[in-house]
């Protein structure tokens, strides 16, 4: 599993951690079984503020968006815009 974590940089800013996921997806009715990457950012503590299981089959696409998100600093806040963003 890939994790990158944000340190908390001075008053106020927070750290956290951004973890690419994967889970195994069985469709009975298609016979068809595949695994599909995602999204969870956790606070300093470990609490999970933002999660999204199913975001791409492509590993290497899901893992490229937490790169940009911790290389330009994002907070945590607008993930979920980014992600919105990033796979339009």
């Amino acid at each position: 599993m890939m994790r990158l974590t944000k340190s908390s940089q001075g008053e106020g800013a927070l750290a956290y951690s951004m973890e690419l996921t994967s889970m195994e997806v069985v469709d009975e009715l298609e016979n068809i079984r595949y695994t599909t990457y995602g999204v969870r950012v956790c606070d300093g503590q470990g609490n999970v503020f933002f999660a999204a299981p199913d975001v791409n089959t492509d590993k290497e696409h899901v893992a490229r968006f937490l790169t940009l998100c911790v290389e330009n600093e994002a907070e945590p806040i607008h993930i979920p815009e980014l992600l919105e963003d990033y796979l339009d």
